[in-house]
Order: C-alpha cells, then sequence, then structure tokens
C-alpha cells in the first residue's frame, strides 16, 4: 500500500518545461536520424505532459507530415496556432500538409499568414505561392 502511494505521488508531481524541452530536442533529434516513429512516440509525449507546448504540438505535426498523416498533421499544426497565433513554423507545416491534399487554396492561405507573421520566410513563401498560383492557373484553364 505504502509503495502504491509513493508511485501516485511520482505521478503528482508536476513535469517541468524543461523536461518537455528535453522531450522536444529528443524528438528533433531522432527526426534528423530519420527515426520518425520514434519521434513521433517522443513528441506525443511531449505534448501530454504539457497540453499548452505549441512548439511540442509543431514538432509533433512535422513527424505525423513526414509519416505522411496529413490530416493528423493538421489537426497538430492548427492546436499549436490556437496556443500561439504566431507560430509561423506551424502555418507553414500545415501549407504543407494541405499541398499534399491537394488543397491549394488553404495551402495559399497558411503561407500567407506565415509570410506576415515572419517577413524572413517571404523568399521561400513566394516561390511556393507561386507555384500554387500557377498550378491553379493551370488547372482553371484545363
Amino acid at each position: 500500500m505504502r509503495l502504491l502511494f509513493v508511485l501516485l505521488m511520482l505521478i503528482a508531481i508536476p513535469v517541468s518545461a524543461a523536461d518537455v524541452g528535453d522531450l522536444v530536442r529528443e524528438g528533433e533529434a531522432k527526426l534528423q536520424a530519420g527515426e520518425i516513429d520514434a519521434a513521433a512516440v517522443i513528441l506525443e509525449r511531449a505534448v501530454e505532459l504539457d497540453a499548452d507546448s505549441a512548439l511540442a504540438r509543431t514538432r509533433l505535426g512535422g513527424a505525423l507530415l513526414l509519416k505522411q498523416d496529413q490530416p493528423a498533421a493538421i489537426a497538430r499544426f492548427r492546436q499549436a496556432i490556437a496556443l500561439d497565433a504566431r507560430n509561423a513554423d506551424a502555418f507553414v507545416g500545415m501549407a504543407v500538409a494541405e499541398l499534399h491534399l491537394g488543397r491549394y487554396s488553404l495551402a495559399r492561405a497558411a503561407l500567407e499568414e506565415a509570410k506576415a507573421i515572419a517577413p524572413k520566410k517571404a523568399g521561400e513563401v513566394d516561390s511556393v505561392i507561386a507555384w500554387i498560383d500557377a498550378r491553379t492557373a493551370q488547372a482553371a484553364g484545363d
């Protein structure tokens, strides 16, 4: 009984932001190493430990995108944006997922938001927007 009490107390100890940060860094390292499934598990744990971490949700969205689970990735990016409306990386990730689903207008809108938030990304964002516009014009002409 005493062991159960000790275990319950350990579970109740709040998780520090450093712990979540460590998990995010570990997940990023796994992504860099190409261990996408392992990264997704680690990043999911980070989200569970800190539901208010926009960074953890953004990185998890990226891992899900690499797993080609666009709907789940979009959901995570939207959650990250709900927590931090100035999260340009989440808007870019969402745009990539929308592009993979062929939803060009949604991708374009997400990229415009990213560019407004982070003007330094304008060059890269504008080239993708130009591609989307050309693709949309081509489809309209068919």
